[in-house]
């Protein structure tokens, strides 16, 4: 009887330990972000350039939601977030911030435009921010946060920076997209050289750099200094990103362009 006990348990045990085996379990041909609606709510979602949309999908891999986002014409999306519900607004909708961007050809150069909004699923614009690049979600105080947009006008030399500033009405939601936030490169769009601000809690980790496709361009490790000053004299023009990895994480992705 004894025997027949501890055989049972080994077959269970075995079985759920199969359960539990590292596995794929789909691909996708974008690049797939978690996010949080609710304290046990949990989704994908995907930026799809050439429709120009959102595809939000649940944990099994079936889509639940596809919202489509209006452009002008000859501007391509470059970033999404804050995809939930409440953080906006009360009602029952999804909503999103998103940034897209356009070339501007000027001479033998030119320079990018940007376009930003915060939209529900239903088209529905609860924001405009002309010329907004970057958007972050910070805590500011017990059970208040705010949005911080960074708006870039580069018609012209040097270019401007203006920041827009939102109070931000779900605090419950907020909790869960606040992070920690990287300062600005500058100048940016760059030329020769580009300054990468570190925050000071990772300034010991190392700093990655990677191209729009995902590959990564380049790494070094950090040693406590503030900025980081990278020659971009040798780099392709285009759209990069970096972040800080260290043993408290990784940061926030920030993203600057070599014209």
């Amino acid at each position: 009887m004894q025997t027949r006990f501890l055989f049972t348990l080994i077959f269970l045990l075995c079985i759920s330990s199969a359960g539990a085996q590292f596995a794929l379990e789909r691909t996708y041909d974008h690049s797939l972000t978690v996010t949080r609606i609710s304290a046990t709510e949990y989704k994908y979602y995907l930026m799809d350039v050439a429709k120009s949309e959102c595809r939000i999908y649940n944990l099994d891999h079936t889509l639940w939601k596809t919202i489509p986002i209006s452009l002008p014409a000859d501007y391509y999306l470059q970033d999404i977030k804050f995809v939930t519900r409440n953080l906006f607004n009360s009602d029952s909708n999804m909503e999103l911030w998103y940034t897209a961007y356009n070339w501007v050809t000027v001479g033998e150069s030119g320079y990018y435009r940007y376009d930003s909004k915060v939209i529900d699923e239903k088209g529905k614009e609860l924001a405009s921010i002309p010329n907004g690049a970057y958007a972050y979600l910070a805590q500011t105080g017990e059970n208040q946060y705010k949005m911080t947009v960074y708006a870039y006008d580069n018609s012209f030399w040097p270019g401007a920076v203006k920041t827009y500033i939102f109070s931000i009405p779900g605090t419950e939601t907020a909790v869960y997209h606040a992070m920690s936030v990287l300062d600005d490169p500058y100048p940016n769009p760059a030329g020769q050289i580009i300054n990468l601000p570190l925050s000071g809690e990772k300034s010991a980790g190392r700093l990655q750099v990677f191209s729009v496709t995902g590959h990564l361009m380049f790494e070094d490790l950090l040693s406590g200094q503030r900025v980081y000053q990278l020659s971009t004299s040798q780099w392709a023009p285009g759209t990069y990103t970096y972040r800080i990895v260290s043993g408290e994480g990784v940061s926030e992705s920030k993203r600057f362009t070599i014209r």
